[in-house]
């Protein structure tokens, strides 16, 4: 039992919280607080031996839940977990993985998952306590083993530290707890400067503005899901991306629509897609949950509330909330719309409520039909959602209706798990063949006069383009009146639906500056 807790005690301290380190070689370091917790078991007294097993229990398990918070964020956002900002991401992750594999499936993962690290801090009080009360020769020897591996291993560590080099020795979980803490400090003092940043508002601060250009326009802001730059530059997709934008480019064209394209920079990767949305929205960047928190209870105009001020309807089409959003009153939506007022008739599918294309047949042949007043319209559409299965078929606008029809068929794709890493990226590149496709279509059948804004939320997780740190996403502008397209200024601005990778990115927090003074 005492090897046993020995073995244990190397895995822990060892244990990687990075996905790219999960291989062999994170475990054939040796960890230099080895030595010293087996100095301090073998040196305690019996009396406060068993609360320091406690405590080494509860210690070392903490640091074992936040590495593994960190893989899971890696795996998601290709960041370090932060539980001050990010604990309400349980909720989330349940209803991601409820929806997708089922809820009693899910459940049953993390019922398992408990009851591993329940058994996992039994056995390793057990064996604290057993090295902790070894006795005679074998203690001298571990003693001795104790003292003189953690010796040479300081010696080894300062050298190789020293000369530059990687080495064999760790020592990592102190300087790892600190950084946590200096981490926990700086979420802090980004709060401040969040609250200093809502007092000032580089919009209304000089105009109110109007939106003259756009008078009598309808304007619709689409959110594609998981659209990022990843997805036009990385070599497994870059061929099938641009021939599927040049194809939508040329639905455009024969509809007598223009288009330009560039980049705005994501505060996030891999999801949180609220958090894009209120970053746009609200002009600022809102990287984290507490940042959005406290927008959503401040008096700032968002994008939809400028408009609304300036005298057009703002609509809210979110068909992936599924739950009462109170956050939603910020957003200054005359009319919300979410998956329970949508009138879907069909299968869900998976955790993406409904199809991108219904999503978008509803809105213009009974929402926008309904007003008698141009709208700003921001949509949130879904089918290029995580985990990309089933996916919907495109199907002839005139048999969408009520979403009846989509009854269980028109659909392809089973589940996969995400260990199968091409069979994702398939279904990745597939669903935005279908949502692209439907967005062209979309624009050629209903844009009328509307200026229609189509962008990505942010980059997907790392399981389809790796560890890449770019944010950046594509925007499109289409409408029919190409002298609008021309106030968009070419240093940030390309014709056509594919924008050049020599463009400057631009914080996606600008854009609603921009709409508020270009169409002026």
């Amino acid at each position: 039992m005492a090897i046993l807790g020995v073995l244990l005690l190397h895995l822990v301290l060892l244990f990687p919280g990075h996905p790219e380190k999960l291989h062999l070689e994170a475990w054939t370091r040796f960890p230099l607080e080895l030595p010293v917790l087996l100095l301090l078991l073998l040196s305690t007294p019996p009396r406060p031996a068993r609360w320091l097993y406690a405590l080494l229990v509860l210690s070392l398990g903490l640091l074992l839940l936040l590495r593994l918070a960190d893989l899971g964020s890696y795996l998601a956002f290709n960041r370090r977990f932060s539980p001050l900002l990010e604990l309400h991401l349980v909720a989330d992750g349940w209803n991601l993985a409820s929806t997708s594999i089922g809820p009693v499936e899910a459940g049953i993962v993390v019922v398992l998952t408990l009851l591993v690290l329940a058994a996992f801090a039994v056995l390793l009080y057990r064996s604290l306590r057993t090295i902790a009360q070894v006795t005679g020769n074998a203690r001298k020897l571990a003693l001795w083993l104790g003292s003189t591996s953690l010796i040479i291993g300081v010696i080894v560590l300062m050298t190789q530290n020293q000369q530059g080099q990687d080495t064999l020795v760790e020592a990592r979980v102190i300087p790892e707890f600190a950084q946590r803490i200096s981490s926990l400090r700086k979420s802090i003092s980004d709060q401040r400067e969040f609250i200093d940043a809502l007092g000032s508002d580089d919009v209304l601060d000089h105009t109110v503005p109007g939106f003259q250009a756009l008078a009598d326009r309808d304007v619709i802001l689409i959110f594609v899901e998981s659209y990022g730059r990843g997805y036009l530059d990385a070599e497994r997709f870059a061929d099938d991306a641009k021939r599927r934008l040049r194809s939508v480019e040329g639905t455009l064209h024969d509809a007598g629509l223009s288009a330009k394209s560039g980049w705005l920079t994501s505060p996030i990767r891999g999801g949180r897609s609220w958090l894009a949305h209120a970053t746009l929205q609200s002009g600022l960047e809102v990287g984290n949950q507490a940042r959005f928190d406290r927008l959503v209870t401040s008096d700032r105009v968002s994008l939809s509330g400028l408009f609304r001020q300036a005298g057009w309807r703002s609509l809210g089409i979110m068909p992936g909330i599924q739950l009462a959003w109170p956050e939603g009153v910020w957003y200054g939506f005359d009319d919300l719309y979410t998956s329970t007022g949508m009138d879907y008739a069909g299968e869900r599918f998976g955790y993406v409520t409904m199809p991108d294309q219904y999503t978008l047949s509803h809105f213009d042949n009974v929402i926008r039909q309904s007003v008698d007043k141009p709208i700003m319209a921001s949509i949130a559409l879904l089918s290029t959602h995580a985990p990309w299965t089933p996916l919907p078929r495109r199907l002839d606008w005139d048999s969408i209706e009520d979403g009846s029809v989509y009854d269980g068929s028109h659909r392809f794709g089973e589940r996969i798990s995400w260990k199968y890493r091409d069979k994702v990226q398939d279904m990745y590149a597939r669903s935005f063949d279908y949502t692209l496709g439907i967005l062209g279509e979309y624009a050629a059948r209903f844009a009328d006069d509307a200026l229609i804004v189509l962008v990505g939320d942010h980059q997907p997780p790392p399981v389809i383009n790796g560890w890449g740190n770019s944010g950046d996403v594509p925007v499109h502008f289409i409408s029919r009146d190409r002298g609008l397209l021309e106030r968009l200024p070419d240093t940030h601005w390309d014709d056509g639906m594919i924008p050049g990778s020599a463009l400057t990115s631009q914080p996606m927090s600008t854009l609603r500056r921009q709409l508020s003074t270009l169409f002026e």
